[in-house]
This record gives C-alpha cells, sequence and structure tokens, in this order.
C-alpha cells in the first residue's frame, strides 16, 4: 500500500514539473535571426538612424526579452515618434520611454523594448515598426 502512494506522489510530482515546463514555454525554441526596423512613414527613412542590441537570440516560448533601440533624429525638424509596434508572433510589452515623444534634430533617443516571444516554435526574423511625424 506505501509503494503505491508513493508511487502516486511521484507521478502527481513528474505531472506537475511537466506542466509547469508547458505553460512556460520550455518545450518550444525561439530563434531570432535577424531584427529589421520598419519606418511607416516614408521621410523618417531619411532623418532617422538606428542602431539596436540583439540582433540574434535563442529563448524558450513565451519568454520576455529587452531590445534597447537607438534613434538618431539627422533631419532639420525635431521628430514625434507616435507608436511603435512588433512583428506577429511576437507582442510588445512595453516601451520605454512612453509614447508619443519628440527627438529633437541632432539628438539621439534610446528606447527599451519588452518583448514576449511567441509560445510556440519559431524560427526567422523580428520586425520592429516605427511611426512618427516631423513636427514644426
Amino acid at each position: 500500500m506505501k509503494g503505491i502512494i508513493v508511487a502516486i506522489i511521484i507521478l502527481l510530482i513528474l505531472a506537475g514539473v511537466a506542466y509547469y515546463l508547458y505553460s512556460n514555454g520550455y518545450f518550444y525554441t525561439v530563434n531570432v535571426q535577424g531584427i529589421y526596423v520598419e519606418y511607416q512613414n516614408s521621410f523618417l527613412i531619411n532623418t532617422i538612424q538606428t542602431s539596436y542590441s540583439n540582433s540574434s537570440l535563442t529563448l524558450h516560448g513565451g519568454q520576455t526579452f529587452v531590445i534597447t533601440l537607438t534613434m538618431k533624429n539627422n533631419g532639420l525638424l525635431p521628430i514625434e515618434i507616435t507608436g511603435i509596434n512588433v512583428s506577429a508572433p511576437f507582442t510588445l510589452v512595453s516601451a520605454s520611454p512612453s509614447l508619443p515623444t519628440t527627438i529633437d534634430h541632432g539628438q539621439n533617443m534610446v528606447f527599451t523594448l519588452t518583448i514576449k516571444a511567441p509560445m510556440k516554435s519559431y524560427i526567422g526574423s523580428l520586425q520592429i515598426y516605427v511611426n512618427g511625424t516631423k513636427t514644426l
């Protein structure tokens, strides 16, 4: 009788561990192979220069990660960044500083993007979409 109870307890523990690993995405592998920034307004291409960290990542499904995106305004007018988003199946959790925000002529601004990986296996790139307008 004690052997059956011990076996049931062990099975419950193993089932709990398997459920924990599954629900936290450990059965999925996400390989990000390249990060690309796309501007939704064509005029931004001529005036914004970007650089970022973490261009290649390997993580498990559902895990959050941070990308640091630096934007420099090379134009003559200030640019108001009105939105930042990411391509599916990724989810943008947060962006700091909060939007909208303005980058003055000749200035840099560092954005910290917290992104959640999909809860499935994925191999491919990540697109970051930036929206903005020139201001006077």
